[in-house]
């Protein structure tokens, strides 16, 4: 949903930025109070609005829509960088060997199984008796 109001934002905005340079600019400052009231101003004899600005208008009236909009779908989504990030652990550490340890662990033989010669059946038989 953000990212179709955004998309509409931005084309909304190049609509507008296009409406308003292809606007007459003969009129003598803002809205045509520049001191003359020619027909060609906002409030002038006939105050008729030609499509271009009628077109600007609604323009500036979505892009208005759209801003506030996005303004209030993110504000409640966007969050710091900072609670991203994983919370920091202490790091745990073996505890330091005593003394008994140490020479336990230096007495120590470490215990490797034997190969056992495998047991031949002639082997565990008496002797015949001749």
């Amino acid at each position: 949903m953000t990212t179709f109001i955004g998309i509409l934002h931005i084309i909304i905005a190049l609509v507008l930025i296009v409406l308003v340079l292809i606007q007459d600019s003969k009129s003598n400052g803002a809205l045509g109070m520049g001191g003359s009231s020619g027909s060609n101003s906002l409030l002038g004899a006939t105050g008729a609005q030609t499509l271009a600005s009628k077109m600007t208008v609604w323009a500036a009236i979505i892009f208005a829509v759209t801003c506030l909009t996005l303004s209030v779908l993110t504000s409640t989504k966007t969050k710091s960088v900072v609670d991203s990030l994983p919370l920091p652990t202490a790091p745990v550490s073996a505890p330091a060997p005593t003394a008994d340890a140490n020479a336990a662990a230096a007495t120590a033989v470490p215990a490797t199984p034997e190969a056992t010669p495998a047991a031949s059946p002639a082997a565990t038989t008496a002797p015949a008796q001749k």
